[in-house]
C-alpha cells in the first residue's frame, strides 16, 4: 500500500462518519439568507413562547378538581366561577323555587 492509499481510506472514514452524525443530528447549515432568518424568527417565537408558558399557573389552581366537596369548598371573593358551578347554582335555584310553589 502506498501513502495516498492509506490517506484516501482514511478520508473516507472520516468523511463516512461526518455524514453519518450529520444524518443522525441534523445539524444542516442553512445556504440562504432567508433560511437563516426563518431560523432566527423560529428560536425568537419559541423563546416568547416558553417566556409566556412559565407565567401561566399551574392546571390545579386553574381548573376545579372532579369529586370536590363543593360545600366545603369556601368561595374566595376574587375567585371565577367556571360554567358548570353557574348551572349547577341555578338548578339549586329553580328546584327551590318548585319546592316553594308547592
Amino acid at each position: 500500500m502506498r501513502l495516498w492509499h492509506v490517506v484516501g481510506i482514511f478520508s473516507l472514514f472520516v468523511l463516512s462518519i461526518i455524514i453519518t452524525l450529520c444524518c443522525v443530528f441534523n445539524c444542516r447549515v442553512p445556504r440562504t439568507r432567508k433560511e437563516i432568518e426563518a431560523r432566527y424568527l423560529q428560536r425568537k417565537a419559541a423563546k416568547m413562547y416558553t417566556d409566556k408558558l412559565e407565567t401561566v399557573p399551574p392546571l390545579n389552581e386553574l381548573t376545579e378538581v372532579p369529586g370536590e366537596d363543593k360545600k366545603k369548598k369556601k368561595k374566595k371573593k376574587d375567585s371565577v366561577d367556571t360554567v358548570a358551578i353557574k348551572v349547577e347554582e341555578d338548578e339549586k335555584n329553580e328546584a327551590k323555587k318548585k319546592k316553594g310553589e308547592k
